[in-house]
């Protein structure tokens, strides 16, 4: 039972929690009498290596009676790379006395008995107690004890009420580290040093506060390796500056808690920048990018006061999901950066904005792909999307989107018929191939199916999602004279419809 001792306060011992399959049975002779059965440990019986591996998915709890079966099973548990400090069940939490000595035999494990063992991965998902600075000191350490372990993947999910933790600059300073995922109410109060290079190639920091802008720079000049960074509700800088010649991911994300923000990110590899952020109209903010290999570009929130994307002469992809306001003319310059795009996503509000004096603010002539999510096929958004469309002369694939919520019957719906589509000069319709349109509230959307149908003359396939009630509109779109051998599909969607017509199927 010495094999016990380590978190025995904890977990009970049960041999039986050993899988039978890893047990083989084997016929044992017991002098003359008959033979008798012994089990013999197939699993322990594996290179280490195999067996840690396997290990490194179970959560401490059950690593702890693993490690309790056996004296191979002990050695193979206080030496397991991998660590998830997770899962822990109601009992462990029950009350103040449990919770004590639940995290009583964490720190026995992690700073006495597992020593300095080398620990590749250490996952810490916990929820400390609020006002327990006691519980916040103790995460500290053990976030000491994996630096001192050479750790090279750290995940730390911790959650700690109503107070800041001051992050412990030791991690950025270890130089095994290669991936580090902070999710937690902490503080960096300083910088690293410039002098202390990182092996870092994946950094995410989520919901902490930054002290010092300098942890940019530090990212910048020190970490040579780093592919992947994610900022995420990161708080207290006005300023992002990262220039780094390794990054191939960037993500930023902030929400209205944040003060306005100035981003610039420049990287001679970076292939995928995503940005989601709201900002008060009240605040200056600017937008500076320089990355010409970019291949993939997701924005959503606020257009800025200031922004310059750079010449994106090999982007494949970009979905914009912009919310522009009246005095925000910035499309321009957004639209030429991306004019090599080959796929585009759109929002209603996006297209709106490119709609500027009664014609498109620029072409995108290498669009094959496009898909806009309009939410109702209003009046006010026909000529703006006939526009668009007039600046994709190569569109193959069109996918159009719209909300299930139907507006009310009386809603500028139905204000354009297919003689408005036919004097559009609208070069895409001959190149389309694949066409899926969700139907809305009035006649506009109907009228463009229609036109799609009768004057697209290579295309292959078109899906029409429909409401129960438009049903008499898909039986007059079924009998149209259709360009092309294509193949029509009409799926009827029963969520769709007004409110008054779903909650009538919903009341059947």
């Amino acid at each position: 039972m010495v094999a016990c001792s380590i978190i025995v306060t904890i977990f009970s011992y049960n041999c039986e929690k050993i899988p039978h399959c890893f047990m083989e049975q084997r016929p044992r002779l017991r002098g003359v009498g008959a033979p008798t059965k012994c089990r013999i440990d197939r699993f322990t019986s594996l290179p280490d290596h195999l067996v840690h591996h396997i290990l490194s998915f179970v959560a401490i709890t059950d690593l702890t009676r693993f490690g309790c079966a056996s004296k191979k099973c002990r050695e193979l548990y206080l030496s397991t790379p991998s660590l998830n400090l997770n899962g822990f069940s109601h009992a462990n939490l029950l009350n103040d006395d449990k919770r004590l000595e639940l995290l009583s035999s964490l720190d026995r494990f992690l700073l006495v008995h597992r020593g300095v063992n080398k620990l590749k991965r250490l996952c810490i998902f916990l929820n400390a107690y609020q006002g327990s600075k006691n519980e916040a000191f103790r995460i500290i350490t053990w976030i000491h004890s994996a630096v001192r372990c050479n750790v090279e993947v750290l995940e730390l999910d911790i959650g700690v009420p109503n107070e800041t933790l001051p992050f412990p600059l030791s991690v950025f300073h270890c130089g095994s580290l290669r991936s580090l995922l902070v999710k937690m109410s902490c503080q960096i109060l300083k910088a690293p040093s410039l002098t202390s290079f990182s092996n870092l190639e994946y950094l995410k920091l989520t919901y902490v506060i930054i002290g010092d802008e300098g942890i940019f720079k530090w990212i910048s000049c020190c970490c040579k390796c780093i592919e992947t960074l994610i900022l995420e509700h990161a708080y207290g800088s006005k300023t992002v500056t990262i220039q780094s010649s390794s990054l191939k991911s960037f993500h930023f994300v902030t929400d209205y808690l944040v003060r306005p923000c100035n981003l610039n990110i420049s990287g001679g590899r970076l292939e995928d920048i995503f940005i989601d952020w709201g900002f008060n109209s009240d605040f200056s903010r600017s937008l500076n990018i320089s990355a010409p290999d970019l291949k993939y570009l997701k924005w959503s929130g606020n257009l800025l006061t200031q922004q310059n994307l750079g010449k994106m002469t090999c982007l494949q992809k970009a979905e914009l999901f912009l919310k522009p306001e009246a005095d925000d003319f910035n499309m321009f310059e957004i639209l030429c950066s991306i004019n090599r795009v080959e796929v585009l996503i759109l929002n209603k509000e996006t297209i709106m904005a490119m709609y500027k004096g009664g014609s498109m603010s620029a072409p995108l002539e290498n669009v094959h792909y496009l898909s806009i999510h309009i939410g109702s096929f209003l009046d006010i958004l026909v000529l703006p999307m006939a526009l668009l469309l007039q600046g994709m002369p190569n569109l193959t694939t069109l996918d159009m989107k719209s909300d299930p919520f139907f507006l009310d019957p009386n809603t500028d719906c139905s204000g354009f018929n297919m003689g408005f589509w036919k004097v559009q000069s609208l070069d895409f319709v001959h190149q389309l191939r694949e066409v899926t349109i969700e139907l809305s509230s009035g006649s506009n959307g109907i009228e463009f199916a229609r036109y799609i149908l009768e004057h697209a003359q290579n295309l292959n396939k078109m899906t029409i999602v429909h409401s129960p009630h438009q049903s008499n509109a898909i039986r007059a779109l079924k009998k149209s004279k259709m360009a092309a051998n294509a193949k029509v599909v009409y799926l009827e969607d029963q969520n769709r419809g007004t409110e008054k017509q779903r909650g009538r199927r919903v009341a059947r």
